[in-house]
Parts: C-alpha cells; structure tokens; sequence
C-alpha cells in the first residue's frame, strides 16, 4: 500500500479500536447486570480483537521505516507478521468459545433477555459498522484481512446473542446459544486456517502458488546465450511483492 492508502487504513483501524473498546466496556456492564455470560463473553472477545488490532495498526506504522544496511528488505514483512499472530489470537478465542459452547450445552445459564438483547443489538450495530470501515481494506492486506475477519466473528456473535436472546424469551430453550456459537466456530476455522496456511507459506518463502518454476526456467533458457538455468527460487516478501534468483 502507498503512504496515502496506509494512513487511511490507520485512521479506519483506530476508528475500530475505538468502537471495540465501546462496544467491550457497554457488554460487560450489560453481562454483569443481566447475568448474560454470552455477552460477557462476547465483550472478552471483542477486547482481545482490540489487541489484535493495536497489533495491525504497529505492524502497518513499523512497515513505513525505511531500508537500512540490517534490514535491507526493509520491514515490509510485519504485516505477514502481525498476521500470524492474529490468526493464533483467533485460534485461541474459538478454543475459548467452543469450550463455553459445550460448558453451557453440559449447564445451561438462565438469563435476563429483557435486559441482553438491547444490549446485544447495540454491540451487533456497533461491529457491524466496523466491519464496514474495514471491508475495502481488508481486500488490500492479508494482515487488514485477519483483522476484519476477527470483526466478522464479533458481528456474528453479537447476531447469535441476539437470536439465542430472542429464542430464549420465547420459549424459555437456553441450549440454543450454544448450538449456534458451534456452528459458527466450524466456519470462522475454516477462514482462519486459510488466512494462517497463506501467512505461513509466505515467512516460510513458499514458491508463490500462482508461479510455474518450470515455465520460467523454459523461457529464459530460450534466451540467446543462456544455456543452463538452475538453482531457481522465487519468494513473496509480502502479499504484494515477489524476488526470484537463479543461477546461469
């Protein structure tokens, strides 16, 4: 990303922070007050998404440095960084989730739904609003992408508390909330592992997947004068810049 896109991507991503840390603060309140632990939950999840946005918005400041004789690729590969540890950060919260799942599969929680689903929408507008501010961002940086991902889940699981709040009121069923938080961590996994899979395949120099080494080797071999190509390497420093080597 340019200056100009990187300063208004950290202007969105302190917006977010801001809103998330709102949001955390109105749910725990909320959660204490009507005995709600899928909202005090929710709000535990939403501030370790706030940390992990404190680590996208250094990791896109600390890329701006400049190239010394120490980093002479620079340090454009803090964002592949910050990614990772977003996507252990999230690996983590769906292990927490899913072991609350099945602790309230196992003992169902009665709740105060008249005082959690106000609650809960507040936090579903606020997320949602986020992931707004976020989406056209996060199609420009796989560190942004891990990040928005991680509002995906808060805005999902506000949406859970809100149905399980309604479904709870009506028909007095506590097992629901549970079910749908399983559900949802079957997907968000699945996107997770993605995001992880690419990170790690780029800080372990993987052969970008879209690269034909082979095909390369061909077409400089059918330069005049070069007889022999070996040795050929080709690696992403980050999602948008690519080096290659090889020996003549």
């Amino acid at each position: 990303m340019n200056d100009l896109k990187r300063s208004k991507s950290e202007n969105k991503l302190i917006l977010t922070i801001i809103l998330n840390l709102t949001i955390s603060i109105f749910e725990i309140i909320g959660g204490l007050i009507s005995g709600s632990l899928s909202l005090i939950s929710d709000a535990l999840h939403n501030l370790s998404d706030s940390a992990s946005m404190f680590i996208s918005l250094f990791s896109l400041r600390v890329t701006n440095r400049e190239k010394s004789s120490k980093n002479t690729y620079g340090f454009k590969r803090a964002e592949i960084i910050a990614a990772l540890i977003n996507s252990i950060l999230l690996f983590i919260t769906l292990a927490y989730i899913l072991y609350e799942s099945v602790l309230r599969l196992i003992h169902p929680q009665e709740v105060s739904s008249i005082i959690m689903l106000p609650v809960a929408i507040i936090g579903l507008l606020g997320n949602f609003f986020s992931a707004v501010l976020l989406f056209k961002e996060s199609q420009k940086s796989i560190n942004l992408k891990s990040t928005f991902l991680h509002i995906v889940i808060d805005t999902i699981s506000s949406v859970i508390v809100i149905a399980g709040g309604f479904i709870i009121h009506y028909t007095g069923w506590f097992y629901i909330d549970p079910i749908l938080s399983l559900i949802v961590i079957m997907y968000v996994l699945k996107e997770g592992y993605a995001i992880f899979r690419e990170v790690a395949h780029i800080l372990m120099q993987g052969t970008p997947i879209d690269i034909d080494l082979s095909q390369i080797k061909s077409r400089l071999e059918s330069i005049s004068g070069v007889e022999n190509i070996h040795h050929i390497h080709v690696w992403s420093l980050n999602e948008n810049e690519r080096f290659s080597e090889f020996h003549a």
